[in-house]
């Protein structure tokens, strides 16, 4: 094997600069990646930015210090397993469901798509079910809404570009009604879907606003449409936050183990 072929490449430097902004994210300067890993300030600073344009890191502090990018936080959530969610975030859904005794679920962003990634039935006759690992669809799931609220207009795009479902007479598949619901979603903290997929039922939900500001999750709650939006709805929509809130601060626990793994 040549010298050329043997050696690690450009790759393994940005791999390199990755682990040491993982390790102290928010903290870590363009001088610390230098000293840390004996590059030259220029170098540095050409690995340091080309990380930030391809949203694997990202600035803060005015551009002094770097952080994990949005892009790998995606990344990171992406590869996580049905029990890692299970573990973090089932207990919170399960005390959610037995308190509001209707169906709550957590779903998540993988790529343009949003998937449920843990969900929690109660033992009632009348209620909804959520199937994990079922997609919801962008245009009518409050889940999804929820999510998709929050992402880039390139990711936004991206999932739209599909052929959107109409799976009830109540679902709409205009680009400009969607992106009006997304706007409601960010003015009003929660979105709804009212006989959007099962005429009979609805569902409410809110983002889960991680630590880093990024979106890639939502917990929902669905059941019978007269149960759902009622008057209990604004309790029941403050239940909602508060349990988005602490599965944010479960979620990011996770991403921080994870990025400790790979480091």
């Amino acid at each position: 094997m040549s010298e050329d072929d043997s050696s690690p490449g450009p790759l393994a430097r940005y791999i390199d600069v990755l682990e040491v902004i993982a390790t102290f994210s928010g903290a870590i300067t363009l001088t610390d990646v230098s000293s840390i890993l004996a590059l030259p300030k220029t170098t540095a600073h050409r690995l340091l930015k080309g990380l930030v344009r391809s949203g694997l890191a990202a600035e803060g502090d005015a551009g002094r210090t770097y952080h994990v990018g949005e892009r790998l936080t995606r990344l990171l959530h992406a590869g996580a397993d049905d029990a890692w969610y299970a573990s973090l975030a089932g207990p919170h859904l399960r005390a959610l469901t037995e308190a509001t005794t209707e169906t709550c679920y957590l779903a998540r962003l993988i790529g343009a798509r949003v998937l449920v990634a843990i969900s929690y039935s109660p033992d009632v006759r009348w209620r909804g079910y959520v199937q994990p690992g079922i997609e919801m669809p962008v245009n009518a799931a409050a889940t999804a809404k929820a999510i998709m609220a929050f992402q880039s207009r390139e990711l936004i795009a991206e999932a739209l570009s599909h052929e959107l479902p109409r799976p009830t007479v109540n679902s709409r598949t205009s680009r400009k009604w969607i992106e009006q619901e997304y706007a409601k979603v960010r003015t009003c903290g929660y979105a709804t879907c009212i006989g959007e997929i099962d005429e009979g039922l609805a569902a409410i939900s809110v983002p889960v606003l991680l630590p880093s500001g990024a979106v890639l999750h939502s917990v929902g709650m669905t059941g019978p449409l007269e149960r759902i939006m009622n008057k209990q709805l604004p309790s029941r929509i403050a239940a909602l936050k508060t349990t988005a809130a602490v599965l944010a601060k479960a979620l990011a626990l996770g991403t921080a183990i994870r990025e400790r793994s790979i480091s």
